[in-house]
């Protein structure tokens, strides 16, 4: 068995199930006593009972359900349209802490896909099984504190589990506490206050994964700092000064080591308006932080021997020396973001329809795809990024959208041409249609879940056809991913 197996788990649907026949003893089934076999003294008894209940039952329907001051229960008006209608998190309630979780199983097809190694091992093979995330989470919400915790389990680069939230806050609450609190205090490791993906739970992230541009500034959405953040009215705001080098959401990716001293400044400033059949929401976000160019280790005077002919020997001629060099500091640069984000929502008979969207503009902040190192390039890099979605639910049982993004990694982006230096266009533009099907709230107490299908078309120029002139790379990529939440 361990010589056809390594081990007893592996990644991938199973189908199970058994049929099991039971022959019933007719003799062996002990007959339902009735009321007249029934003790005088036990039928008196349930009749009281009965009696007794259906006095309380009438005294309730009389008398109106007072909710108290302060509930944790929001209305159906008070949840954000981004929510898909799931509201809070699940969870089961223990000592004041509540226990929940989700997770999310997914087959992936890319056009990417090889049945070979890359040099030094790496797998090129991307069509296959994935639990991209299982997280199971613990969090306290009393009066003037709260903390959470969240580990989370992953296959994207082999069984790993890891940290993803862990923070603990003080808070000045709001007397509705359906509405943000005045003011709350958090330290530990909480989402970047930039835009609006970032600070999107992946539970409630519609979309397989944050589009290019999102990715490519934030590896991942969590960060290790202090965050000050809560809401007036229509009001909202969101600061934290952080390390500056978000965890990769991915799980064991590297980061959460920030080799610079100074701490990255973001924040948000923005509102949110929740009526009963529309919704509005929108801010403004800023980013400003210091990265980190890698110096070079010293090197030692060595001899390299070169087989120009190829005939396996030593001749004369086939020698260099290459002489040492002296290490090179590391160094420091600016980088910064501004944002805009704006999200609308409309409940109609068949359900809400969102429409939201953003746009960033930024210098030397690609820390993931494209990675920015101005000490390299010898001057900054800029960066675009935008999209736009719109999801529809259609009845309370699925929903259909659709997501288009651009990224451009480097605006001022030149190809040589015939020995000439020429623009060159480094954008990337993806469209994301996706369909699904919902469990919503109380089908299943206890869970929901939805199963959703997504295709990625990528159009960029990241290929080269036979004269080396830059074409549309084949990498559009399908995703089927089940989500069960508890």
């Amino acid at each position: 068995s361990l010589a056809y197996f390594a081990g007893p788990v592996d990644v991938g649907v199973r189908l199970r199930g058994g049929v099991e026949a039971i022959a019933a003893d007719p003799s062996a089934v002990e007959p339902t006593p009735t009321a007249a076999a029934m003790d005088p003294a036990v039928a008196a008894e349930l009749a009281a009972l009965r009696a007794r209940v259906d006095t309380l039952e009438a005294e309730r329907k009389t008398q109106p359900t007072a909710r108290p001051r302060g509930s944790l229960r929001e209305r159906a008006t008070d949840l954000p349209f981004t929510s898909i209608g799931f509201g809070r998190s699940l969870g089961v309630t223990r000592w004041g802490v509540r226990f929940s979780g989700y997770i999310q199983a997914q087959y992936q097809s890319s056009q990417l896909s090889e049945d070979q190694l890359q040099q030094g091992g790496g797998t090129i093979n991307r069509d296959r099984f994935v639990v991209r995330r299982g997280r199971v989470r613990a969090s306290g919400d009393w009066q003037f504190f709260a903390f959470e915790l969240e580990l989370d389990g992953s296959t994207t680069r082999g069984p790993f589990v890891g940290i993803r939230q862990a923070h603990v806050s003080a808070l000045w609450r709001n007397p509705n506490r359906a509405k943000p609190p005045y003011l709350m205090v958090t330290a530990g490791l909480t989402e970047v206050p930039f835009g609006y993906e970032v600070r999107l739970g992946q539970r409630d992230m519609l979309f397989m994964e944050r589009t290019v541009g999102s990715l490519a500034y934030f590896a991942g959405p969590v960060d290790v700092g202090v965050r000050l953040r809560g809401g007036v009215g229509a009001l909202r705001y969101d600061f934290a000064v952080m390390n500056g080098t978000p965890l990769d959401d991915r799980a064991g990716g590297p980061g959460g080591i920030d080799p610079t001293k100074k701490p990255d400044v973001a924040g948000r400033v923005g509102f949110e308006v929740l009526p009963s059949r529309f919704a509005v929401a929108g801010g403004v976000s800023f980013l400003a932080g210091t990265g980190f160019h890698a110096g070079t280790d010293a090197t030692k005077n060595n001899l390299e021997w070169q087989d120009l002919n190829e005939n396996g020997s030593l001749d004369t001629g086939e020698t260099v020396s290459v002489p040492g060099t002296a290490a090179l500091p590391s160094e420091n640069f600016k980088r910064w973001a501004v944002n805009a984000d704006l999200q609308f929502g409309a409940r109609t008979k068949a359900g809400w329809t969102r429409i939201f969207g953003e746009a960033t503009v930024s210098t030397n902040l690609d820390r993931a795809l494209l990675v920015s190192d101005p000490v390299v390039t010898g001057a900054d890099v800029r960066q675009v990024q935008a999209y736009a979605a719109v999801v529809q639910d259609a009845t309370r049982w699925a929903l259909i959208g659709a997501r288009w993004d651009f990224y451009d990694g480097n605006a001022d982006l030149l190809d040589t041409r015939r020995g000439s230096f020429v623009p060159a266009k480094a954008g990337i533009h993806t469209i994301s249609p996706l369909v699904g099907a919902v469990l919503p709230t109380g089908v299943v107490k206890g869970f929901r879940g939805r199963l959703v299908l997504q295709y990625d078309i990528s159009m960029d120029k990241l290929g080269r056809d036979g004269r080396g002139v830059p074409v549309d790379l084949r990498n559009n990529a399908l995703t089927v991913r089940l989500q069960g939440e508890f």
